[in-house]
Parts: C-alpha cells; structure tokens; sequence
C-alpha cells in the first residue's frame, strides 16, 4: 500500500511539472498528457489510502503539502522568469496550499504525538536517546 502510494505521489509530482512546462512553452499536447499523469497519480495516492504513514511519526499531508509547496516554486520561478503572471500566481497558489496541507498534517502529528506521549508510548521519529518512560 505505501509503495503504491508513493509510486501515486511522484505521477502527481512529475504530471504537475510537465502540465507546467507546457504551459510555458504552449505546447497543448504537453499540458494535457502532464494534467492526465498528475490525475492518474492522485486517484493511484487516494486507492492506495492515505492512512498508512509513508514516514514513520509524519502524516502524509506533511509529505504531500511539501511536494506541492515544490511544485508551486517551480511554477512561479518559471512563470516570473517567462514574464507570465498567470502561470506565476498559478505557482504562489498551489504553493499556499502546500503550506496548509503541511500545517494540517503538523496539527495532526502534534495531536498524535501529546496522545502517545500521554499515554507512555514513544514517538517513533524521536531519537532513541528521547523515547525513554518515565516511571
């Protein structure tokens, strides 16, 4: 499940950046095979179920919200460097909801993290020296 996952995540990456590409050089073809691979990706990401932790103490939402804080950069170094201010504020956009993905799955780890502390268990993305009960 965490493979196909990943494998759902890097066509989402991968189709976000040649869907990118051909916005910026106009090439139709490009644009939609890159649109087509990243919706692939997700509908692969969301089969393979977003409840198993890819990264052991991270939600998935970290993980995923950093790839489209990525993208997003891509998008707007491209469009500002191409003087396209669409594809610019396409970038700063998809950027802002990488960023609240990323603070959503924050949240969710921190709650987790004060449940298990509480209850005595240790954090696996803790170092070891860290995960010690107190008695």
């Amino acid at each position: 499940m965490t493979d196909k996952w990943i494998e759902g995540l890097g066509h989402q990456l991968k189709g976000g950046l040649k869907e990118t590409l051909g916005r910026v050089i106009g090439d139709a073809k490009l644009t939609a095979d890159g649109a087509a691979e990243r919706a692939l990706g997700a509908a692969q990401a969301s089969a393979a179920g977003s409840h198993a932790q890819i990264v052991p103490g991270v939600d998935n939402d970290r993980i995923a919200g950093v790839g489209h804080q990525f993208k997003g950069g891509v998008e707007e170094i491209v469009g500002d460097a191409m003087g396209n201010r669409n594809l610019s504020a396409d970038g700063r956009a998809e950027s802002e909801r990488g960023q609240v993905q990323d603070a959503a799955g924050s949240a969710r780890d921190a709650a987790r993290q004060s449940s298990e502390f509480q209850k005595g268990k240790p954090d696996p993305a803790a170092p070891a020296a860290l995960q010690t009960k107190s008695e």
